[in-house]
């Protein structure tokens, strides 16, 4: 109940980041070392709402895209299909694997998409996503709200579940290879923040506890440096490059 409550700081959540924004070293790459990052909103939410998340990318050297998603409510069958497909365009585009970063339900996908196209994906970054069983982790308010928009499309049976009727399975498996960086808070108003932590023991995966809402994960100033980090950090190919030549001149 609190801390459903506390979902109410999020413009607090705002002006902190802004403050600590002024003092923070934040780590800006250049051209050659920056990543490609596909944004991906949480449930009922748009692009527009990571904006200001794609801007600090952008700010920090990287390349930010969208994920074309006006409102993140459809069928998560047709909703994987479409994600895929803008992975698919923006690794040829980019000629990189492409760092996808999730809020909520969209981290969930993220994990997904890795799942499907490790070869596309270079690293997983999830804010505030219940990455076992959605539906049934969030509180009762999303739960209504998910139920009464599969019922307005005829498919209220397990939308966002196990039951779900449109043949989609969202594995509870971590991406097998890719590093997954799983941002999680005790305070979360929406899901339980039990659910949002990788338990795998897997060696690419990460859990980081930060406090704030649900919904200003995406302007949190502990989420901002946590995601900059990662950005930061040389990109897959070029530590296996850097591998293979120290190997072969042993």
């Amino acid at each position: 109940m609190f801390d459903a409550l506390g979902e109410f700081r999020v413009p607090l959540e705002a002006s902190i980041y802004w403050l600590g924004a002024l003092t923070h070293p934040w780590p800006r790459v250049s051209p050659r070392n920056a990543q490609v990052v596909m944004l991906i909103p949480g449930f009922m939410a748009g692009d527009v709402t990571l904006a200001p998340l794609a801007n600090f990318c952008r700010w920090l050297g990287h390349r930010a895209l969208y994920a074309g998603i006006l409102s993140n409510s459809e069928c998560p069958r047709e909703t994987m299909v479409k994600l895929n497909a803008r992975l698919a365009l923006a690794y040829e585009k980019f000629d990189q694997p492409i760092v996808v970063i999730g809020q909520s339900l969209g981290g969930v996908y993220a994990r997904e998409i890795a799942r499907e196209q490790p070869e596309m994906v270079e690293r997983v970054i999830t804010l505030g996503s219940p990455i076992r069983m959605p539906r049934l982790h969030a509180n009762i308010a999303v739960q209504a709200v998910a139920h009464s928009i599969a019922a307005i499309r005829g498919k209220a049976k397990g939308c966002l579940s196990e039951e779900c009727q449109c043949g989609l399975l969202l594995s509870d498996d971590s991406p097998a290879d890719v590093p997954t960086t799983h941002v999680y808070s005790r305070t979360d108003g929406v899901v339980h923040w039990e659910s949002c932590v990788d338990l795998s023991g897997a060696p690419t995966v990460e859990n980081v506890e930060v406090m704030g809402s649900h919904v200003g994960m995406g302007l949190n100033a502990d989420v901002y440096r946590v995601i900059a980090d990662r950005l930061a950090m040389p990109r897959r190919s070029r530590l296996r490059a850097v591998a293979s030549h120290a190997a072969a001149r042993i």
